[in-house]
């Protein structure tokens, strides 16, 4: 019976897991207000017309407070997390639950993915399926709309201070799962296994994998 609510919670979870409209704000190629040269030798299109001088860059103002690559190589706020690699994620100062992330070596064979979540006396609550898309260039700043869904909104007074990151790929996870999972699905369930049991081995068990990357704001 536990195995059943499990598979059933997470099939609801993840069945909002699909290609979406999630928009980066350089890869449009039209509108521009702006641009600058990136690693690749191309040039960043911006097309958002909030702008707000970052380092020389056209930087939309509701994410100006944040650090980001100008040239897709060196600048970024973060290098310690092997899972995602050299990266910065910001969240607006306007709204809430637009999430952008620039990452240095984005894989092209694979989706990031980003998940709400709430911190609450030192644990992270989740609050909506996560959004994902594939993420093209190192020069991209590309834009997460989330949404707080879980259980019919019944989490909507839950403010998003942090999100949890990771890359659309399987992983064999250690005990007690002991197979193979996407690792979203690994997540639901260790999240799940809390809420309805008090259970925190599988949590454990997706931290001692570690592909992942928690941010909090």
């Amino acid at each position: 019976m536990k195995n059943f609510i499990f598979i059933t919670t997470v099939l609801a979870l993840t069945s909002c897991v699909a290609p979406r409209e999630t928009r980066s704000i350089y890869d449009n190629g039209t509108a521009a207000t702006g641009s600058t040269s990136n690693s690749t030798g191309g040039t960043i299109d911006i097309d958002d017309s909030s702008s707000s001088s970052n380092n020389g860059a056209n930087i939309p103002s509701e994410i100006a407070h944040c650090k980001w690559s100008l040239d897709g190589q060196t600048g970024f706020e973060n290098s310690n997390n092997q899972h995602l690699g050299p990266s910065t994620v910001c969240q607006s100062r306007t709204n809430e639950t637009n999430i952008y992330i620039q990452v240095k070596n984005p894989d092209s064979n694979s989706r990031v993915c980003v998940i709400p979540t709430s911190e609450v006396s030192g644990n992270a609550i989740f609050l909506g399926a996560a959004q994902c898309k594939y993420i093209s260039s190192s020069g991209t700043i590309s834009k997460f709309v989330l949404s707080k869904n879980r259980d019919y909104g019944r989490y909507q007074n839950f403010r998003i201070n942090s999100v949890m990151i990771m890359k659309e790929k399987t992983y064999d996870f250690p005990s007690p799962f002991d197979r193979e999972l996407i690792s979203y699905d690994a997540y639901f369930m260790c999240s799940i296994n809390i809420d309805l049991y008090n259970d925190r081995t599988y949590c454990d068990a997706f931290k001692q994998l570690g592909e992942y990357y928690y941010k909090s704001f």
